[in-house]
């Protein structure tokens, strides 16, 4: 009896996570040692870590113990071996803490692996060859500038046709024909390239600032070829204060769940994390050395069209939206830089402002309030497992990727109430080999919804997700993910249907 194509691809998706789970941990371990990289609180911060690479912080502790060595110590320029290891370096390892591996001189890494204590470590890549100038020259003397990045190749296949094919937020609505609709999507738009900079003091304040891009059009729905600034900021900051100003992401809403596609569940539960211009302040305290309580304020532009161009019908009414979170993190900090976090970290957010739509006359103009509460969570409960959600409600939300990117009802103008929520686990198999799992879900009011089946008025969008991701070394990474989504319509065929995802990322 044939096997129908659902069928046969989750089979084939099985077969491969499940080869994956058995052959890859072995490679991981033998060929490249291990490597993590932890899961992310918000989508600047998984951009970076993205791009950062598994374990830094070894690559970081390297140079350190290079620069600081005696010249006896360290590998003679002379010798023209790039490839020498230090006798020994740490890690974090994932089950055993900070360990020391033990006193192999490892040469490439080829024959030998080191231990550390009870697991194998990654040796670390090593750095390109020094320049005479190994800064980014700028006009101003008074500036430093690291360029990073990471080139992405995006596969994707799906059984029903998303929203868009290349990054999903939802699913069309059903062919009337009973049409097949299955799509395939090869691209490299995600590809991200950025610049941190970092200036002089000003007073007792650090100056610098990030900007960062894909190559996506102005509109991330369009799917098309394009250049789409994500970043680009200036900021002063110390340890108890930071001030920035600029292209921004959102403080309301900022946890992110661990997915491939840049759409990261937005508009199927995941508020937030659309990025506009904005004016931020932040406060930090410390209540113990292992405790942080983070308070932050901003004023933000109303109106983004960075994700879909349509929110463009309306416009802000004459002041701007105001947002601001609370939260408190426990525990060490792990990682560093941007990445950094605490292994238990809860905050509440919210939203307040207002836009205003002018339709053709004789209609009335209408003001449209936006407002939105949301709470975040992220819980590492062991050095493998944990978890990470969001739970949202409003109105208004479309330009925060919530109602499934549906502002304001296209008939009477009002806007449109919604709620939402993701839930995350994750776990990591060893240092280099993780999954996570979940499910995420949109449920806009339907009555606030409009029925003319031209609106194309969508009722609730959902999708279970599990991915399994391989960070090779720390610039090569490797991800599968299997995708079941649905999406109802208020008058027009409801849509369900499997995705299939495949990420190939270098970064830099």
């Amino acid at each position: 009896m044939a096997m129908n194509p659902l069928r046969r691809s989750l089979s084939i998706f099985v077969a491969t996570i499940l080869a994956n789970a058995i052959l890859f941990p072995l490679v991981g371990q033998q060929a490249f040692g291990q490597s993590s990289s932890g899961p992310s609180s918000g989508l600047q911060t998984a951009l970076l870590q993205e791009m950062a690479g598994p374990h830094d912080d070894v690559q970081e502790s390297w140079a350190q113990e290079v620069h600081t060595a005696t010249p006896s110590d360290t590998p003679s320029a002379d010798a023209g071996d790039q490839n020498v290891m230090p006798v020994s370096w740490s890690m974090q390892s994932p089950h055993c803490g900070d360990v020391a591996c033990d006193g192999c001189q490892i040469v490439g890494c080829d024959g030998q692996s080191c231990t550390c204590g009870c697991d194998p470590c990654q040796c670390p890549t090593p750095p390109a060859p020094c320049i005479d100038c190994p800064h980014v020259s700028t006009l101003s003397p008074y500036f430093n500038v690291n360029i990073f990045g990471a080139l992405k190749l995006d596969m994707l296949y799906n059984t029903a046709r998303p929203v868009s094919p290349a990054v999903p937020f939802f699913l069309g609505p059903d062919s009337l024909r009973g049409l097949d609709e299955n799509t395939v999507s090869l691209h490299a738009r995600q590809t991200t390239v950025g610049a941190a900079f970092t200036g002089p003091q000003v007073g007792d304040f650090q100056s610098g600032g990030l900007a960062m891009a894909m190559f996506f059009n102005d509109a991330v729905i369009v799917d098309q070829y394009g250049f789409l600034p994500l970043q680009a900021y200036g900021e002063l900051k110390n340890q108890d204060w930071r001030f920035a100003a600029g292209l921004q992401f959102d403080v309301f809403s900022p946890g992110l769940p661990t997915v491939l596609p840049f759409s990261a569940l937005a508009a199927t539960g995941n508020a937030g994390n659309s990025f506009r211009g904005q004016v931020r302040l932040e406060r930090y305290f410390y209540p113990a050395e292992d405790e942080q309580l983070t308070l932050q304020f901003a004023l933000s532009d109303p109106i983004t069209t960075t994700i879909d161009p349509t929110f463009r019908v309306s416009e802000d009414n004459g002041w701007p939206n105001v947002e601001g979170r609370a939260a408190i993190g426990l525990g060490a900090i792990e990682g560093a830089g941007l990445a950094a976090r605490r292994p238990f970290e809860i905050g509440v957010s919210g939203v307040i402002g207002q836009i205003r739509t002018t339709p053709a006359p004789p209609e009335d103009r209408v003001v449209a309030d936006v407002w939105g509460l949301a709470t975040d969570l992220y819980w590492k409960m062991t050095d493998s497992f944990g978890i990470a959600g969001e739970l949202y409600t409003g109105r208004t939300l479309g330009t925060y990727n919530g109602g499934i990117l549906q502002n304001i009802n296209a008939e009477t103008l009002e806007g449109i109430r919604s709620s939402g929520a993701w839930l995350e686990f994750f776990y990591f198999w060893n240092a280099n080999l993780h999954s996570h799992a979940g499910y995420g879900i949109d449920d806009p009011r339907d009555g606030d919804v409009p029925d003319a089946p031209g609106a194309a008025g969508r009722i609730s969008n959902s999708v279970y997700f599990a991915n399994l991701l391989w960070d090779l070394n720390q610039t090569f990474r490797i991800g599968f993910e299997f995708t079941w989504r649905e999406t109802d319509y208020k008058t027009l065929l409801n849509n369900e249907g499997a995705g299939f995802h495949t990420q190939f990322q270098w970064a830099f």
